[in-house]
């Protein structure tokens, strides 16, 4: 959720990012390096595991974790109870279509193709199980939503969008598309990997009520951590639990003496989020995540964003000049923009050799995407060496 902060000093954050030091990095859309200070959460968990590891272990890192799933809910505009850990994106949102199989039985779901690759992909396998893949193609770039409309109906289950695109940043107009799917009676899952602390998210305000992320892009975290994000009357009854954990009592010898009121066995499922959860999270990540966003919440969103786009503004600008087509709106809001390249493989030689990290996807689209560390000294770098 955005929250109006004082701007913060950019030169000094940039001096937390030690990844500054030693390369213009515009490739945060792929990895965001860490922060000083979350490398060294994860030195005093690794310290423990090496001198102190032992029970009870559990009360010692569990208020951690919470406190991140907290966070995350309050960076969302969600309720703590319907956000759960999740090990990452794709994950999250496949265990969300198993969890959902009755609901989607007989329907189909709509998406678009400037979605991620891989839950494209995950779609595409399914409808070789007999389920109904609607697949819209943008037009220049965006997302038409007329063409959205027209594949929207009312056998339509789940309108899936990544609220961020990895391909170009485009935002999508979220709100817009749940309007659509809810008039038909269908869910809105929101893929909000490239957005989450990137860009401001209000699930209330949107009307998404099913989100996923990991935290190892803008959440300045590492890989094998994230969240998902459940709207609270769809636990256990649309989405239901896909995968099951909890524990186990056996009332009987030799494993206890048995009290003849109760049954043999006895068990019981989690409730809430936790529903959700098999196992222990990564608390490497959880911890991360626990002080990124202690990060991210203390800078303001809406500062993070502003910053980026004085950034992103620039090389929307001067990169057409010398030859770059951009295929990301110019008035777009994330801190993520593509731009076709006339010769990928000596763009990306001569980047590399002057320290300039960037990504090249789908052929010939250079992605660049600026963080919190980056100035406009990187940029002059980057312009330099393409010019």
């Amino acid at each position: 959720m955005s929250t109006s902060r004082p701007t913060p000093d950019f030169d000094k954050i940039r001096a937390d990012f030690p990844r500054a030091r030693t390369a213009a990095y515009f490739d945060n859309a792929s990895s965001h390096p860490l922060s000083s200070q979350s490398a060294n959460v994860l030195r005093r968990y690794a310290d423990w595991l090496e001198h102190d590891v032992g029970e009870p272990w559990w009360p010692a890192w569990a208020k951690d974790r919470d406190e991140a799933q907290h966070l995350f809910a309050q960076l969302i505009n969600a309720d703590r109870t319907e956000v759960a850990f999740a090990r990452s994106t794709v994950e999250a949102e496949s265990n969300v279509l198993n969890g959902m199989g009755e609901h989607l039985a007989g329907g189909n779901i709509v998406t678009n193709d400037l979605a991620y690759g891989s839950i494209l992909s995950n779609y595409k396998m399914r409808e070789l199980d007999g389920l109904e893949v609607r697949i819209v193609r943008h037009r220049d770039w965006q997302i038409d939503l007329d063409d959205m409309a027209t594949a929207i109906d009312e056998n339509t289950r789940l309108v899936s969008v990544a609220l961020v695109s990895n391909v170009n940043g485009l935002v999508a107009d979220v709100r817009a598309l749940s309007e659509l799917a809810h008039a038909k009676g269908a869910l809105l899952y929101a893929d909000i990997m490239q957005a989450a602390g990137g860009v401001p998210i209000d699930v209330r305000e949107m009307g998404i009520d099913i989100a996923a992320c990991s935290t190892f892009k803008w959440l300045m975290g590492v890989k094998g951590y994230g969240f998902l994000y459940v709207r609270a009357d769809l636990q256990g009854t649309i989405v239901k639990p896909s995968q099951h954990g909890g524990g186990i009592s056996l009332n009987y010898e030799p494993w206890r003496a048995p009290d003849p009121e109760k049954p043999d066995i006895t068990f019981g499922s989690s409730q809430g989020p936790a529903q959700y959860e098999i196992s222990y999270p990564s608390y490497e990540g959880a911890l991360c995540a626990q002080e990124s966003l202690r990060y991210i919440l203390d800078l303001g969103v809406d500062n993070i964003r502003d910053h980026a786009r004085q950034l992103t503004d620039r090389l929307h600008d001067e990169l057409p000049r010398l030859g770059y087509q951009g295929i990301t709106p110019r008035d777009n809001g994330s801190p993520i923009l593509s731009f076709i390249t006339p010769d990928p493989a000596a763009a990306m030689d001569r980047l590399r050799a002057a320290g300039v990290h960037v990504a090249m996807r789908f052929g010939n689209k250079m992605r660049i995407s600026p963080s919190v560390f980056n100035n406009q000294d990187d940029v002059t770098r980057l312009l330099e060496t393409l010019s």
